[in-house]
């Protein structure tokens, strides 16, 4: 019967032949006696219906599976993100236990500067530096038709080992202090001093070399950022004659900062007194020593109205006791602080003593005086908060009491110690 039944079918197999019920019997019988060696009599089988022809499937392997139900496809979900963690935990554990790789350090790429700034450089660098700035700067204004300016940021003027060895007949580039550093126009001057500056000192072995330090390295990109300054601060000056706000914001600013110099400078001065002055009072006098303490030294008032300022100058000169020949000289007036008190006046004063006493000592030595700036005192004081802790000696009580006292904002700003320190006050 094998010819009649086959033993597999697939779905793309041709429908089997039509059996009848007798046939089918027999040939069922006949495959199970040949799967278990065992005659089943045709009479224990079921008799199928007789107007129905069955499809059969005799391979277990082809038989349709059963669906996984909603229960059995959320049990089985559940497992799987049971050991998904598990795996997760001791992966977790395995990386804890072992020793920690080292992140992976990007390589940086050299800088294309040696020279653009001054910090961490030796004596040497420092020197070609400031040579090359030099080189850089008057290279600029000759190549921009500016040999005749008098720039007031200039150091020593223009000395003629520093000036360009080319000297011949160009081209006059022009800035655009209308525009950026990053404009075409101030680009293409850029490149052209630091062609001829590189050109020039690059080579020590070449004719045009006269940095003196061959072993100093620089690059055309360190000349570049010096021929930037040089124009950033001949834009400043280019605004400060073409704009009238800006001139005033820039001659305040200069101002200010010609202050704190001459604060700075009369704190040196008395700190060199500091010894002679424990020495014969027996108590030291660092605590006053603090550069926002020290007295203003002004030309003139900051003001606009010029007939202010002349009156201001005209007081100055008669106060100094200027002779015909000394009108134009600087004549300064010294500004207190108005918070300082008697006690703390006092120990300035005392310190100037001693500062002056050293410098007229010294002057004997070196057998010369030195012209120094004439200072007048009209006891003038002014009304700024100091920023620095004051100690309770320094304070004066009558001037917090009119311009701090019941001000929220002003007492909060003003620091006071706890105590005197040692010789003052009422230590």
């Amino acid at each position: 019967m094998a010819h009649l039944f086959p033993t597999t079918s697939g779905p793309n197999d041709p429908p089997g032949p039509q059996l009848s019920p007798e046939q089918w019997h027999y040939a069922l019988a006949q495959f199970l006696s040949q799967s278990h060696s065992q005659t089943i009599p045709p009479t224990q089988l079921p008799t199928p219906p007789a107007s129905a022809s069955p499809e059969l499937v005799l391979d277990p392997m082809l038989a349709p599976q059963p669906q996984p139900t909603t229960e059995s496809r959320l049990e089985a979900l559940e497992q799987e993100i049971t050991r998904l963690k598990a795996e997760k935990r001791a992966t977790e554990d395995d990386s804890e236990s072992a020793p920690e790789k080292k992140r992976r350090k990007r390589k940086q790429k050299p800088s294309p500067y040696v020279l653009k700034s001054s910090a961490g450089l030796c004596e040497e660098q420092i020197k070609v530096r400031k040579l090359l700035m030099q080189k850089v700067k008057n290279e600029g204004k000759r190549i921009t038709g500016r040999l005749s300016d008098s720039d007031s940021d200039s150091d020593d003027g223009d000395d003629e080992s520093d000036l360009p060895s080319s000297q011949a007949t160009h081209t006059i580039l022009r800035y655009n202090f209308a525009a950026t550093v990053t404009h075409a126009d101030n680009i293409k001057v850029f490149d052209r001093i630091a062609d001829l500056v590189w050109t020039e000192q690059r080579d020590p072995t070449s004719s045009t070399y006269s940095l003196g330090y061959p072993n100093v390295s620089f690059t055309r990109e360190d000349l570049i950022e010096f021929a930037k300054t040089n124009f950033r601060s001949w834009k400043s000056k280019w605004k400060g004659e073409h704009y009238p706000e800006v001139r005033r914001k820039q001659e305040k600013a200069a101002q200010k900062d010609r202050q704190v110099l001459r604060r700075k400078e009369l704190k040196a001065n008395r700190l060199k007194a500091v010894s002679d002055y424990k020495q014969k009072y027996k108590r030291d006098p660092i605590c006053i020593l603090e550069t926002d303490f020290m007295s203003d030294e002004i030309s003139a008032p900051s003001t606009d109205d010029e007939d202010t300022r002349d009156e201001h100058r005209r007081r100055l000169v008669k106060a100094a006791h200027l002779g015909p020949t000394q009108q134009r000289n600087d004549v300064w007036e010294v500004i207190r602080p108005g918070f300082q008190s008697v006690e703390m006046s006092k120990t300035k004063n005392d310190l100037d003593e001693l500062v002056n006493k050293r410098r007229e000592t010294q002057n004997k030595k070196t057998k010369r005086i030195r012209g120094r700036v004439p200072r007048v005192n009209f006891g003038n004081t002014h009304n700024r908060i100091p920023r620095s802790t004051l100690y309770p000696f320094m304070l004066s009580q009558p001037w917090y009491d009119e311009h701090v006292a019941g001000n929220e904002e002003l007492e909060g700003t003003v620091m006071i110690f706890s105590k005197d320190p040692r010789g003052f006050g009422d230590s």
